[in-house]
């Protein structure tokens, strides 16, 4: 009965044990599945030149909604992006009325250096591909009424990444962010679009 209950165990182990090889790390020591990926790519408002960007795991999930938590910036504010369908963050900033905010989650970005780039560039979307994340930040209005699609697609099309989500996942939606770390008055060359991107 000892010798059963001891095999028992050890099976238990070694199956818990080879579940975890097929796992990746990602943020708070969370093991996720690595099939189900989202990359953030920053893109800056002004210049529109790409500043580098993220790639994240989560559970795995064929459905892909953003939702938002939103503090407007008394003094201090702050932004959330949520995958919805697992409940888990994209994104994460601080929004400072006279003051400059910074990205916490994710805790940082890879380099533009670090995306390997493709020579045939991907194609510009129709515009109804892109969907908007927006939140009712007054001072945003004019950047969110005139978006030069082109000029944020051109930035992001030559890499890699992009390629591969969109031809993983065609029918995505390819979602824009506007990050406002600074608002009342606040310098638009402080802030960034984010390309968020579902695979």
């Amino acid at each position: 009965m000892k010798k059963s209950l001891l095999l028992l165990c050890f099976l238990a182990f070694f199956t818990a044990c080879s579940d975890d090889s097929e796992t990746q790390a990602v943020g708070d020591d969370n093991q996720l599945p690595v099939g189900n990926k989202v990359v953030l790519l920053k893109v800056d408002l002004l210049t529109n030149s790409f500043e580098g960007g993220k790639e994240l795991a989560f559970p795995e999930n064929s459905n892909f909604t953003i939702s938002t938590d939103f503090n407007p910036a008394g003094d201090f504010g702050d932004i959330t992006l949520i995958y919805e369908e697992v409940s888990e963050p994209i994104f994460s900033g601080d929004i400072i009325w006279m003051g400059l905010g910074q990205m916490t989650f994710p805790e940082s970005i890879n380099t533009p250096e670090e995306f390997p780039t493709i020579q045939n560039p991907v194609s510009q979307p129709d515009e109804s591909q892109f969907a908007l994340v927006s939140v009712d930040e007054p001072a945003t209005s004019p950047f969110l009424s005139d978006i030069d699609y082109d000029a944020i697609w051109s930035s992001v099309n030559n890499l890699a990444v992009v390629k591969e989500y969109r031809e993983s996942n065609p029918e995505s939606k390819i979602n824009l962010f506007l990050y406002t770390p600074s608002v009342g008055v606040g310098d638009p060359a402080e802030w960034d679009w984010f390309v968020i991107l579902k695979n």
